[in-house]
């Protein structure tokens, strides 16, 4: 990735993004050696009115993989910014209504996008305990709770082994349908399963 670029990114400056974009307009098709971009870098990092910025001026990049596959969204849903998954999610919902269907996932929008490990921004939020991210995400998707990551856990398994009570209540209130969201058969236990190894029981 260009040093200003990257210098811009993490410090969120909109000032000296613009003008690295005035002078060189393809600047941000730049990567580091990850394969992050500068809106991947201030997803993580929360910087909203950057991410902002630099989706005005590609909005492709939201749906860019780095080499783990993970989006911005991704990003921003594991370290929890909720300012920018707000964003993002503005972003998706245009960017569902205006992609023609091809044969790489991304017609789903980036919401329903999963990493390497099938893992969608949804699961990443609630394996590392992120209830708001994790509500606001299920409101733009009430399915994605049921969704299977390359393991073969869902959402609604991973919420309820983390003792997540709303995320769990919000999933379930949601229907499951079996045509989308077929188990595996080495699926062999249930949320409350999870719910109960992981000591999460009210009395």
């Amino acid at each position: 990735m260009d040093p200003a670029l990257h210098k811009a990114a993490v410090q969120g400056s909109v000032a000296s993004l613009r003008k690295l974009v005035a002078e060189r307009p393809g600047i941000l098709g730049s990567k580091t050696p990850h394969g992050n971009t500068a809106l991947h870098i201030a997803a993580e990092i929360g910087h909203a009115g950057f991410a902002e910025e630099v989706l005005g001026a590609d909005y492709k990049l939201l749906a860019t993989r780095n080499a783990d596959g993970d989006t911005p969204l991704h990003l921003a849903a594991r370290v929890g910014k909720v300012d920018v998954v707000e964003l993002l999610l503005s972003r998706a919902r245009a960017w569902s209504a205006e992609q023609p269907q091809d044969s790489h996932g991304s017609e789903q929008g980036p919401v329903l996008m999963a990493n390497k490990a099938g893992d969608t921004p949804l699961h990443e939020a609630v394996k590392h305990g992120r209830s708001a991210v994790a509500l606001l995400l299920l409101a733009a998707q009430p399915s994605l709770g049921h969704a299977l990551n390359v393991k073969q856990q869902s959402p609604l398994h991973i919420a309820a082994g983390e003792g997540l009570t709303d995320v769990v209540a919000k999933i379930i209130g949601q229907p499951w349908v079996h045509e989308r969201f077929v188990p595996s058969d080495s699926m062999s236990s249930t949320a409350l399963h999870q719910a109960v190894l992981g000591g999460h029981i009210r009395k």
